[in-house]
């Protein structure tokens, strides 16, 4: 397949929803997006943008779903049977992400689990941005963790905290996952018939 007809099946994918303001609740709600932009994924908070490659968006997914499902079980959030079972259907799926990105860099949360009431579950760590800043690497510190003053799911990046309730944290992850797999899926190398890759002898993956 050329260049053109790669260009012409560009995958165009937008989701917007507004966010409440949770602690302020005379402020106006913001508004959130998730979008394919140049091969990534942007997600827009309260007008702070922030670049995801789809590994990244696989990381945020399955933190962000794990803590939804922990604090969903522990009754402190509140979710019907059918937010249940898809969010782990989005659990079992992530790894597709890793499957399919091209990218050699993976970027990994550290996750802590505890029985202390606040914290049973919280998600931290860097990601690298996929822009660079005169010529260096930027990172975004991220930490999914529980707000203990609202006891609401809480995404941290940078010096910025988002608070969310279960439906909104939930569109979060839904579209970040389809987001994400959109763009994993059209990153995929295209090959012809004389390049079909194959398994040697020795069990290599080939490729012409």
């Amino acid at each position: 397949m050329n260049t053109e007809a790669l260009a012409a099946n560009k995958v165009v994918f937008k989701a917007e929803r507004l966010i409440s303001r949770h602690g302020y609740p005379d402020s106006a709600p913001y508004l959130a997006s998730v979008e394919i932009m140049d091969g990534n994924v942007s997600l827009v908070l309260d007008h702070s943008e922030y670049c995801l490659t789809a590994q990244q968006c696989a990381e945020v997914t399955k933190n962000l779903v794990r803590m939804l499902l922990k604090y969903a079980d522990l009754g402190i959030f509140q979710a019907s049977a059918e937010c249940v079972a898809q969010l782990e259907a989005q659990a079992s799926w992530f790894r597709l992400f890793q499957a399919r990105s091209l990218s050699a860099e993976r970027y990994s949360l550290q996750t802590y689990e505890s029985e202390s009431k606040g914290v049973e579950f919280c998600a931290s760590g860097s990601f690298r941005q996929s822009e660079l800043r005169h010529g260096e690497a930027i990172y975004y510190k991220l930490v999914i963790c529980l707000d203990d003053d609202l006891n609401l799911p809480c995404l941290g990046i940078d010096d910025r905290a988002f608070a969310f309730n279960f439906d909104e944290a939930f569109w979060i992850a839904k579209h970040l996952w389809i987001a994400g797999y959109l763009v994993a899926q059209t990153a995929q190398p295209i090959y012809t018939a004389t390049q079909e890759p194959w398994i040697n002898d020795q069990g290599q993956l080939m490729r012409v």
